[in-house]
């Protein structure tokens, strides 16, 4: 039971998958799509206690493992808001650990946190750059000193411009990240507004 109350949300199957672009595909069938995937989460939710939720999740933020991550905002955004506030600092520290998951990482912290547009504003002002500059290296990587920080910081950047003001820069190499934080939070969008997330 590493990951506790989690550990049963795989079930052999990559189910972590859809999360990664939420394509709402809600149909009833043995393999992953979103719509299994948010069922196991639910499951997770109602079956569990709220201190065992917010513990094992925060085991997930606290592993190197994207797929974790994707999980993690997923569940914080499928809780009442007074849980989601619990994670705030958490996913800020997530962010500064490093994630190849960053652009849902900021969109998860758009939606909960409320100070989110003065703590990009101090990111975009490169004041809190350095705070927050981050990779997505394996453990290996890391110990060679190998970095990915131009990379990373353009994949934050472009990410928190699109947030704040729904423009992208598209000269840069940002491995996508704005299209991918664009894609994420217009499919978040419509699944609130299906009461499938909150």
């Amino acid at each position: 039971m590493k990951f506790g109350i989690f550990d049963s949300f795989w079930d052999n199957q990559p189910n972590h998958l859809p999360f990664l672009n939420l394509r709402i595909d809600l149909s009833d069938t043995d393999t992953f799509n979103l719509g299994k995937s948010l069922t196991l989460i639910n499951k997770i939710i109602t079956e569990n206690s709220v201190e065992e939720i917010l513990g094992d999740t925060k085991i997930l933020l606290s592993e190197l493992n994207w797929r974790l991550h994707l999980v993690a905002f997923v569940t914080i955004l499928k809780l009442e808001q007074s849980e989601q506030q619990k994670f705030i600092d958490l996913l800020w520290k997530r962010l500064c650990l490093g994630t190849w998951v960053s652009p849902q990482l900021l969109v998860t912290l758009s939606k909960i946190d409320f100070e989110f547009e003065e703590k990009s504003e101090l990111i975009l002002n490169e004041i809190g750059l350095d705070k927050f500059r981050t990779n997505y290296l394996d453990e290996q990587e890391l110990a060679e000193g190998k970095s990915k920080h131009e990379l990373s910081d353009n994949k934050i950047l472009n990410s928190i411009r699109y947030l704040k003001d729904g423009k992208f820069l598209t000269d840069i190499d940002d491995d996508n990240g704005a299209e991918i934080t664009k894609n994420w939070s217009e499919q978040l969008t419509e699944l609130n507004r299906l009461k499938l997330i909150k």
